[in-house]
């Protein structure tokens, strides 16, 4: 989980190719650059926070945010939204993946921090609600760029209720096998294990 962990040359990797996709926005698609520029440094923010904090998220956590980073990123830049029917249900399923990974870290922290004292089945049910909070606030944005400003650089961000409602389904797919995946990872290891492993070069959390 250390940040010496061979996934995580994966995960700077692929941060990497979202650099890469910005080089090309400044050959070839100016217009694109504020947007990849903002991408870029999203998807570098987690790695800056555990840099400062040196709070270590598991490899596949940076993995998976510079993964949908990079999937956003090269959908506009390398017109991928366009190009590929599909590139929007790719993109908000890793997302999807990602953000229910982020509420599992959420409420760990919390249930640690606050002792709440959570059992496994609840944490799953609140991974869930939160991957789905997070896709219905992102769909009210959608709705809001469309409504607004006539969608996004590559065009409509919901075309018709279908694509709405097709992004949300697979949302909660990735959130359920998120939250299932993580009720039987807390049934064989303790959350303060797990979250010990994450704090312990952390000055920030001694608890």
């Amino acid at each position: 989980m250390a940040g010496r962990s061979p996934g995580m040359y994966l995960a700077y990797i692929t941060q990497v190719l979202v650099g890469f996709n910005v080089l090309i926005a400044l050959l070839f698609k100016p217009s694109d650059v504020v947007i990849g520029t903002i991408l870029f440094l999203i998807g570098l923010a987690i790695y800056l926070f555990s840099w400062k904090t040196k709070i270590h998220f598991p490899w596949f956590v940076y993995f998976l945010t510079s993964l949908a980073i990079l999937i956003h990123v090269s959908g506009y830049i390398q017109e991928r939204y366009i190009t590929f029917v599909n590139w929007d249900i790719l993109a908000h399923t890793v997302s999807g993946t990602i953000v229910a990974l982020i509420g599992f870290l959420v409420i760990l922290f919390l249930d640690k921090i606050q002792k709440y004292n959570l059992d496994p089945s609840f944490i799953a049910f609140f991974i869930v609600l939160f991957g789905m909070g997070c896709e219905y606030i992102w769909e009210i944005w959608e709705f809001f760029m469309d409504t607004f400003f006539g969608g996004s650089l590559a065009g409509l961000m919901q075309p018709n209720n279908a694509d709405t409602m097709t992004d949300m389904i697979f949302v909660l797919i990735a959130s359920l096998i998120v939250a299932i995946g993580c009720y039987f990872y807390l049934r064989h290891y303790k959350k303060e294990e797990i979250f010990n492993t994450m704090v312990k070069d952390s000055s920030y959390l001694k608890i």
